[in-house]
């Protein structure tokens, strides 16, 4: 036990020398070290003139603190300016992505547009097929309805968020764009020949003609006359309906003929468009006069019993050309 508080009083004993030791040198040096900081330095200003010498004293240790103050200055500047220089870049970036999806956008707003003007062109398309082909309240074909939500932000919802999104369905909204433009003049040519259909019944005599009906009383072809008992060539249909009752052109055309007209008695006779001409006889009186141009439905004469007839009738005749054919072919009963 004793040799062990020998060792313990000699380790005691060394540390404390040491550490003595340490304790002086460090205060010896904070002296050295506060005697040079403490030492001054004269700077002098000398004009060239040397009317007037400024001379001032500054510590070192003013001017290990101006040192440190000044690289701190640097060093900030310095790091500073790094930042500025990275975050512009990182700015010009996004200006350049957000400036390229503006400039998608505003070709994804032309193309919906144009997709739009199509889609109603479409549907105007559509519309004038359907009245051409005699529907009614063709307009509210196109009906809508639904409960509905309303959109905060459009590109979320339908997925656009950058620019290649807005290509890709650039290139979907003009592909759906050319099957409609496709599409669109399959339907303009369909409504050209709807058009030129309407035109040709418009043109060739396909109505009923006396207003308010009628029956027939003698058909198109081989009969035995009425007057001779003798089988002859009915060149027309005979339509008995009752005294005065109007008489129309069966299709657009102009009169060549209007007045007495032998066994016909008054006759009117109309030369319509594709070589077709129809004949009216019997009337009781007349609207219309050699020369006028007469449209569909127009009333052009009265119906009668004038000329060789039996009763109150009209003799109606449809030719082709010089050959007469059945009118029955063409006459409707619209009447």
């Amino acid at each position: 036990m004793s040799e062990y508080k020998k060792l313990e009083k000699r380790l005691f004993s060394y540390l404390k020398s040491h550490l003595t030791f340490l304790k002086r040198w460090i205060v010896y040096s904070y002296k050295r070290f506060a005697q040079k900081g403490n030492e001054k330095l004269t700077v002098m200003l000398i004009p060239h003139s040397e009317k007037k010498i400024f001379n001032f004293q500054i510590s070192l240790f003013t001017i290990a603190f101006l040192i440190i103050v000044l690289s701190g200055v640097v060093v900030t500047f310095f790091i500073s300016t790094s930042r500025y220089t990275i975050t512009k870049k990182e700015m010009e970036t996004l200006i350049n992505t957000q400036q390229g999806n503006i400039d998608a956008l505003d070709s994804f707003e032309e193309e919906i547009a144009i997709l739009n003007k199509s889609v109603v062109d479409y549907k105007n398309n559509i519309k004038d097929i359907i009245e051409l082909l005699g529907a009614n309240e063709s307009e509210n074909i196109f009906g809508m309805g639904g409960p509905e939500t309303e959109i905060k932000n459009i590109s979320e919802i339908i997925g656009l968020t950058d620019k290649a999104s807005y290509e890709n369905e650039l290139e979907t909204i003009k592909k759906i764009n050319a099957d409609i433009l496709a599409s669109d003049r399959v339907l303009v040519n369909f409504k050209k020949f709807l058009e030129a259909r309407e035109e040709i019944i418009q043109k060739i005599p396909n109505n009923w003609p006396i207003i308010g009906g009628g029956f027939i009383t003698s058909s198109f072809g081989m009969r035995r006359s009425p007057f001779t008992g003798k089988l002859a060539m009915h060149q027309g249909v005979d339509v008995s309906w009752w005294p005065g009752a109007p008489v129309r052109a069966t299709a657009d055309g102009i009169v060549v003929f209007a007045g007495m007209k032998g066994g016909y008695g008054r006759t009117i006779q109309i030369q319509h468009e594709y070589g077709f001409q129809t004949l009216y006889a019997h009337c009781s009186s007349l609207r219309v006069y050699e020369g006028q141009k007469v449209n569909k439905g127009e009333i052009i004469a009265f119906l009668g019993r004038t000329g060789r007839a039996t009763g109150f009738h009209i003799h109606y005749e449809v030719r082709i050309g010089t050959k007469a054919v059945d009118p029955m072919i063409f006459m409707t009963t619209r009447f």
